[in-house]
């Protein structure tokens, strides 16, 4: 057997524990009982492990030097999973297996904690695991090694070619931009809660099965279940999962969490089956997928063109809804109002939430910033931002599930998906005849190929500036996002 194909057979073997990893983290986040969480943490700290010594054997580390002799053209298949290869075998094998069982482990019981931290409204329940979290992180980092952050390190993992001097430009660039469009588009919203009604979970649901089967989302190959925070997972090549969360006075929070996750289930259905277990079979990166599932929550499911198709079913499914006239709808989900949450945050103030992130997580990780002090700085930051008084640790610093997972560096991720998005969208209505019409018909089809062709095939061929590159025809920019916020809350 050639080096190629050993290690084609040891990665593949490497994605089946990953990918049953996987499995009980979908459960333990849906319906693991409470009781069974600290065997949940063993089972995963094992997989981990087990994991961890099949990808960074002596002996990967030969075949991947015979492969680099043999020297395989770049446009093969070849070289761009020798060349990942590489970059993870180098990573990986830099951190002892002792290391990979324990921070698997604190993660397992961090998330325990964080849940009952947030209900609680107590960030000090959540404290010491967080504490450990970060330690473990800093440590991450030195082992890794960097050049001018240890945040860069972590960032690497998510946004490969990534640092904190790439992206401040950027989003400093963004956040001067939101500043000035928030002030003059907030003032002129309304305070209460828009579109408030009566809408049971069983309609919302088949609202939203209705609207995830137009985008293109395959449920023989998928399935929708319930969490404290929304996500998308896979599972396997044909097992992409997506949950959500509801609230039966807003349709709004499930219908979009809804259509944000179908974006990222698009993207793992669109990769090269084949492939599964590869780069090839992998996502470019988390900039890169959150692009996809911004653009389909945004840049189609927050426009005027999909209310005025799919109005007619909503208040079929959603009783309650008939109440609001289709131009009243729009308004509401366009509303921009400065808020506490993020994931429920309208698309105008979302990135704000993410610099705030952003920089903290750096002072975090460059000990600026020590966990104890966590909650004063987040709530004065956030007052800083948005005007807003935080009243609580629940809808503050504890609001979302990162950091009981250990991803740190992940947060800048959705900030640069949403640049991503709207490059996309930008070059998408200059390649895509007629695009605005099919769009507004709710055929999705167009658009989808047009992503498949340009994103999903080409899985980690390609670093993400690079695919953003190819399909754009520049890296990645802040100028369209602000364009297209501008443009569509009439501040341009």
């Amino acid at each position: 057997m050639d080096p190629y194909q050993k290690l084609l057979e040891r990665f593949k073997e490497v994605q089946l524990l990953k990918s049953t990893s996987a499995t009980l983290e979908w459960d333990e986040q849906t319906y693991l009982p409470k009781k069974a969480v600290h065997y949940r943490a063993e089972q995963l700290s094992y997989m981990a492990s087990k994991a961890h010594l099949l990808a960074t054997g002596p002996e990967v580390g030969e075949w991947l030097s015979a492969c680099e002799q043999i020297g395989y053209p770049e446009d093969s298949d070849q070289a761009p999973n020798i060349y990942h290869w590489r970059h993870d075998y180098e990573l990986a094998t830099k951190l002892p297996v002792t290391f990979v069982e324990e921070f698997e482990r604190t993660a397992a019981l961090a998330r325990e904690a964080w849940k009952e931290a947030r209900q609680a409204a107590y960030f000090a329940g959540f404290q010491p695991h967080l504490e450990k979290l970060v330690d473990l992180s800093k440590q991450k980092a030195d082992l890794f090694g960097y050049k001018a952050s240890p945040y860069d390190a972590l960032l690497d993992q998510f946004e490969p070619g990534a640092t904190v001097s790439y992206i401040r430009p950027l989003f400093t660039e963004l956040k001067s931009a939101l500043v000035d469009l928030v002030h003059a588009v907030s003032s002129k919203s309304s305070d209460t809660e828009p579109l408030a009604g009566n809408y049971p979970v069983a309609e919302q649901q088949t609202f939203n099965n209705l609207i995830s089967i137009a985008l293109g989302y395959d449920f023989e190959g998928g399935r929708i279940d319930t969490t404290t925070h929304p996500f998308a997972t896979s599972l396997g090549p044909n097992d992409q999962r997506i949950t959500t969360r509801y609230d039966e006075k807003a349709f709004q929070m499930s219908l979009y969490g809804i259509m944000h996750e179908t974006g990222h289930a698009l993207y793992e259905q669109g990769l090269p089956k084949e492939a599964f277990g590869t780069p090839l079979g992998s996502a470019a990166s988390l900039g890169i997928h959150e692009s996809q599932s911004r653009l389909w929550e945004n840049h189609v499911g927050r426009s005027a063109s999909f209310w005025d198709r799919w109005y007619p079913d909503a208040i079929r499914c959603l009783a309650d809804l008939k109440r609001f006239d289709p131009a009243t709808v729009i308004r509401g989900v366009q509303q921009v109002r400065p808020s506490l949450i993020r994931v429920e945050a309208d698309e105008v103030t979302y990135d704000l939430h993410i610099l705030l992130r952003f920089e903290v997580e750096v002072g975090l990780i460059e000990d600026s910033i020590a966990v104890r002090d966590l909650p004063a700085i987040w709530n004065e930051r956030f007052a800083e931002l948005f005007g807003i008084k935080v009243p609580n640790d629940r809808v503050g610093v504890l609001q979302d599930i990162h950091w009981s997972l250990g991803a740190l560096g992940y947060f800048p991720t959705y900030t640069l998906g949403n640049l991503n998005a709207a490059q996309l969208m930008h070059r998408a209505s200059t390649d895509i005849a007629g695009l605005n019409g099919s769009l507004g018909r709710g055929e999705y089809r167009p658009l989808l190929d047009w992503l498949r062709a340009k994103i999903h095939r080409h899985g980690r061929r390609y670093l993400p500036n690079d695919l953003m590159t190819r399909a754009t025809g520049e890296p990645t920019k802040a100028k369209y996002r602000i364009e297209y916020l501008r443009e569509k809350y009439g501040r341009g």
